[in-house]
């Protein structure tokens, strides 16, 4: 595939640079009837043809614009080479072209792209318009700013760079080109640097009050882990009496009742105790309240406004199972804290290791600069002298991404998904077991009233 989006149509002076092409390359042997113009198939029914032609080797070159043989465009087949006459007008259309024949269904191990450009003509600041155009959008795409992400962008901006600088007939200029794409990437790797010396300076700061505060909720769910286990399951204590499970369902439904049904502001509430732990309830102006279960430390658990005395009690349930959890994942949040505080300590006020490299290429970069505008940077040295400077100081410093920090291994975080199934089976469960209490409370109940009436009747009869 040939590709030209210049001189298509033939000029005033009766030039087409597509007729000139096809006729040199039937002068070098390859029959006119393989060659074929993407303008010869005006309908699609006459681009399927010819594609099919071109796939099954009837056509062995296909010459176009970047238009009309981008997207859409599955010839790849048989394609062993793909040639860029000129430089379109954007990155994406670099990409569009190649993607005809570095492409899924391709039969060919290997295949070349060439581009081609004429010394000293306009194509050197085409080329370099791309290259600025690509370093732009992928800045914008990536969204950060990292090496990796720099070394991914260098890879197209550098090839670009690369044809700039042999368009212009100078082999300094290729040096010009690679020294700024390394400057470029020496001051990210300095941005990088100083960001994180400012993280380090101020998680220092955070770290020993959440390390702290980890460590204090830690030994309270320990206090309250070994409180709940002092108690027996589901002993609940409401206004100084100790309640049996369906009277605290109906003691709680009752509580519940004389809250009130909206507030102005965020308000605690304690209902009791719980297993030898305090719980009560948070009103909040604008959301469902939240449970709480307190002892020495305290742990929540969202409600809905409506929830009788039976949901009360099957989310403190809950919460209570929970607690082993929680102080599990408070240790290794405490352990992470711990060695983050150990690594960043180690790690502050560092300097930046490539600061000198930087300083003294950027310095030869002006030098080589100035030597290929014309004007000698030192008596007796020329450009070719400087770039040659360059290439030894490049060689001799070896610019590599930081090694991955080694961390003490942490128990893995329970995967969402699981977390979610888990909880479902558990509410499953509760909701199972709360229909079986209620119904259980409900007997209580009509056997209570059955009682009351029976007792009325009594106290009625004469004597």
């Amino acid at each position: 595939m040939i590709f030209c989006d210049m001189g298509v149509n033939p000029t005033e002076w009766a030039y087409c640079a597509y007729d000139d092409v096809i006729t040199k390359l039937v002068k070098a042997g390859i029959p006119r009837h393989e060659i074929a113009s993407i303008g010869d198939a005006d309908t699609d029914a006459k681009k399927r043809v010819l594609f099919e032609k071109v796939r099954n080797g009837q056509i062995r070159v296909l010459i176009g614009g970047t238009t009309k043989m981008g997207t859409g465009t599955n010839v790849q087949k048989r394609l062993i080479a793909l040639h860029h006459l000129d430089a379109p007008w954007k990155p994406a259309e670099v990409e569009q072209r190649e993607g005809r024949i570095l492409r899924q269904g391709n039969g060919n191990e290997e295949v070349q792209i060439f581009r081609y450009v004429t010394e000293g003509s306009f194509d050197s600041y085409m080329w370099q318009t791309l290259e600025t155009k690509a370093r732009f959008i992928n800045q914008i795409i990536s969204g950060k700013s990292g090496i990796r992400q720099a070394d991914d962008i260098g890879s197209q901006e550098l090839s670009f760079a690369e044809v700039k600088a042999i368009a212009s007939g100078n082999p300094a200029v290729l040096v010009l080109a690679e020294t700024d794409a390394e400057i470029q990437r020496l001051s990210i790797l300095r941005k990088n640097h100083h960001d994180e010396q400012f993280i380090i300076r101020r998680r220092l700061k955070d770290l020993p009050d959440d390390i702290k505060r980890m460590h204090k909720r830690g030994e309270g769910l320990k206090t309250d882990i070994a409180t709940l286990k002092a108690h027996p399951d589901h002993a609940v204590t409401l206004g100084g009496r100790t309640l049996s499970s369906d009277e605290a369902v109906i003691a709680l439904s009752d509580r519940l009742d004389t809250l009130p049904l909206s507030v102005s502001e965020s308000r605690h509430i304690d209902l009791g105790t719980y297993r030898g732990l305090k719980f009560g309830v948070v009103l909040h102006p604008l959301s469902h309240p939240d449970l709480y279960l307190q002892g020495d430390a305290v742990r929540h658990a969202d409600i809905r406004r409506d929830a009788r005395g039976l949901a009360v009690l099957n989310a403190l349930n809950r919460l209570a199972r929970g607690y082993e959890e929680a102080a599990e994942s408070t240790r290794q949040e405490l352990a992470l804290a711990r060695s983050q505080l150990r690594d960043f300590q180690t790690r502050q006020g560092a300097a930046f290791i490539h600061e000198s490299y930087l300083k003294e290429l950027s310095g030869l970069r002006e030098q080589l600069r100035i030597a290929l505008s014309g004007i000698e940077a030192k008596e007796g040295e020329s450009a070719a002298d400087i770039a040659g400077r360059i290439n030894s100081l490049r060689s001799r410093n070896s610019v590599e991404p930081a090694p991955e920090r080694e961390a003490k291994p942490i128990a893995a975080e329970e995967p969402v998904t699981t977390r979610i199934r888990r909880r479902a089976e558990e509410k499953a469960s509760a909701d199972s077991k709360g229909e079986a209490e209620a119904n259980h409370a409900g007997q209580w109940q009509r056997k209570l009233a059955e009682d009351t009436r029976a007792i009325a009747e009594r106290v009625r009869e004469p004597g």
